[in-house]
């Protein structure tokens, strides 16, 4: 009966087949779909396009939640089965300094020969594939993401499971639902023995899941849900590319980790290590974890974990998505305003520090741009403050933003509009002006920064609405959204300096 593929319903009430004992690649696990006679929808597909199946050096695990699950979690600091069971479930984390990896080795492995130059030129292609759910910035699970070092939580594990012995890693299952295959690897304690019947997790060179050094290292098959790419092989320069086709769907295959800890017993942290592994991430389409429980939005989610941790002063990040940090590394933020609108204060108040001269300053005013750059948030940030608006149509003002811009290239750049909505804005004159300077295609790296806001963000669309007609026309004609900074010193606030940033590089991401 173990190796027979069985039928059950789960507690969410989703039919699932499974094969107990094994993780089985896609071709073990077809033929045991076939032999048992179950037609699916995905599985058989013959007809998918070429796609890489690299290997991934996995040393985090993630763990998704709903707003009362956080709740939960940190009422009773840490994790348990929210329905009472005991095992709790964890997932593979792939980042971007794994997904780089995997593509290194993939094409190390495909092209042995490859020279330094050819190296060089490969433009970075694996991402483009790994649109699963295995690897999306999105959850099916909840609004908020717990990514923990794979030491840390075998180390809670050990020495709050297993008396400080190595915990036990076992082959569990593989489960096949409607698209989804999922291979589960079971940890428990070495002196519980109600597992022993399943087999340990080996380290053969060709299963999907090992676990060797600290890390899992996984071998996943089928990368994409929907297959929007084909892998090209350029064998004339040694490279491999995505070239895009028609959308083909397939099953998506990942990995999850069940720690076996007793019913109703819980995987306990501290609170300062739940606060830093925590994320907000936006619904996926799919939505299968919340139980009727509407997902938070992330204003609503900022306000929640900065009451559930009142003394905690950074700032809560959403999950950015692979292709966000694989594509946009280092960012440069053109600051441009009229005079007076707060466009040095902002470069402070993003950098942190008082390294431009504000319209109060004793050298202010002048035709020069200054150039300042900070690591902020893991990120090389450079800020460019340019001349104040006022005398944009002079070929040396334009002249010095174009050598300040080219100083820090090759970064990709975006334009920060500073407005502020209790000037009388002219934003004919300023939409003809922007144009001026950077051309017609600006505004798709443009984005708009209203300063000198101490009020929450409806006193802003009030405004727009009461008195603010012409700037609103210009906010939905040429960009899309904004951002607002609260410049006051005595405001120190990283939240909104990373909501800003994040915000560039999404949007610069969305260029690539």
């Amino acid at each position: 009966m173990d190796r027979t593929m069985q039928t059950e319903t789960n507690r969410r009430g989703f039919t699932q087949h499974f094969v107990e004992r094994r993780l089985l690649k896609l071709s073990d696990l077809q033929k045991e779909a076939r032999d048992a006679g179950l037609d699916h929808k995905y599985l058989y597909r013959v007809y998918i396009p070429e796609y890489p199946k690299p290997e991934f050096q996995v040393s985090l695990l993630k763990h998704d939640t709903t707003g009362s699950g956080l709740e939960g979690i940190r009422e009773d600091g840490g994790f348990r089965d929210p329905y009472g069971g005991s095992l709790i479930w964890w997932s593979l984390a792939v980042g971007p300094e794994e997904m780089k990896d995997a593509e290194l080795r993939l094409l190390e492995k495909t092209f042995p020969d490859q020279t330094e130059e050819e190296a060089a030129e490969q433009q970075n292609f694996l991402w483009r594939f790994a649109t699963s759910p295995a690897f999306l910035e999105t959850s099916r699970l909840g609004s908020y993401r717990f990514t923990f070092p794979l030491e840390e939580v075998l180390t809670a594990y050990r020495d709050q499971y297993c008396c400080g012995a190595q915990p036990v890693m076992r082959m569990h299952r593989t489960v096949l639902y409607t698209q989804e295959v999922m291979h589960v690897v079971l940890v428990h304690s070495p002196a519980n023995e109600e597992f022993s019947r399943l087999p340990l997790l080996s380290d053969d060179p060709d299963a999907v899941c090992v676990y060797r050094d600290g890390r899992f290292i996984w071998r996943p098959e089928a990368m994409c849900a929907s297959h929007r790419y084909k892998l090209i092989h350029r064998h004339q320069t040694r490279q491999m590319d995505a070239w895009s086709i028609d959308p083909q769907f397939y099953v998506w295959d990942h990995v999850a980790v069940a720690l076996h800890v007793g019913q109703n017993q819980m995987l306990k942290f501290n609170l300062d290590q739940l606060r830093t592994n925590l994320k907000f991430c936006q619904p996926d389409v799919v939505n299968y974890g919340s139980n009727g429980e509407d997902p938070d939005d992330f204003d609503g989610a900022k306000r929640k974990v900065k009451r559930l941790w009142p003394a905690w002063s950074g700032p809560l990040e959403m999950q950015s998505s692979l292709k966000q940090s694989l594509t946009v590394s280092d960012v440069q933020l053109v600051l441009v305003g009229w005079p007076g609108v707060g466009k040095s204060s902002s470069g402070n108040t993003i950098l942190g520090r008082t390294a431009f001269r504000t319209s109060s300053g004793p050298n202010s005013g002048g035709t020069r741009c200054c150039l300042q750059r900070a690591t902020i948030f893991s990120r090389e940030v450079t800020i460019i403050d340019t001349p104040g608006l006022s005398a944009p149509s002079d070929p040396e003002v334009r002249k010095e933003i174009f050598r300040c811009i080219n100083l820090s290239a090759p970064a990709a750049h975006a334009v920060l509009l500073v407005l502020r909505l209790d000037f009388t804005t002219r934003a004919e004159e300023t939409v003809e002006l922007m144009e001026e300077m950077f051309g017609r295609n600006v505004w798709s790296r443009t984005l708009i920064l209203f300063t000198h806001q101490d009020r929450a963000e409806p006193h802003i669309q009030n405004q727009l609405q009461s008195n603010g007609a012409e700037l609103k026309e210009l906010l939905l004609e040429k960009v899309d959204g904004y951002q607002v900074l609260n410049n006051q010193p005595d405001h120190q606030d990283p939240q909104q300096v990373w909501d800003l940033l994040h915000e560039v590089t999404k949007r610069l991401s969305e260029q690539k």
